[in-house]
């Protein structure tokens, strides 16, 4: 992917990256909080904006090895799947259970649906 051409585009594209990063972070204490969809997208917007912010965010020791997996193979590991999958359902539930909403409660599952089917049919290993 290319960079952007337009200067205040990049910066727009970087410090949403940053953001992302920022609520990546937060979801690795804070249990039911996304994690890796975060660092997905800022990947995705450091892409656009920032080589230097892209290859740091891609060696990173933590979420680094994963991040690249998906940016070279779209691997997604069985046990990240698991992990992602059931919070997400857990706070599905949770949601569920405060909404009064029906059509935002049929909105959540119609999507909580697609990232589940999404998610578990992505490669599990680099070998698929």
């Amino acid at each position: 992917m290319a960079l952007v051409s337009s200067r205040p585009i990049r910066y727009a594209y970087a410090g949403f990256g940053l953001a992302c990063v920022g609520a990546g972070t937060i979801g690795i204490v804070v249990p039911g909080w996304p994690t890796t969809v975060f660092f997905i997208l800022a990947l995705w917007a450091f892409k656009r904006s920032s080589p230097r912010l892209e290859t740091w965010l891609l060696n990173h020791r933590v979420i680094g090895s994963t991040l690249r997996e998906w940016d070279e193979h779209r691997v997604v590991r069985p046990r990240t799947k698991v992990i992602a999958i059931t919070t997400l359902w857990l706070m599905i539930a949770v949601s569920l259970l405060l909404l009064t909403s029906s059509w935002v409660k049929a909105l959540l599952v119609a999507i909580a649906v697609c990232v589940t089917v999404y998610l578990a049919t992505r490669k599990s290993n680099l070998e698929s």
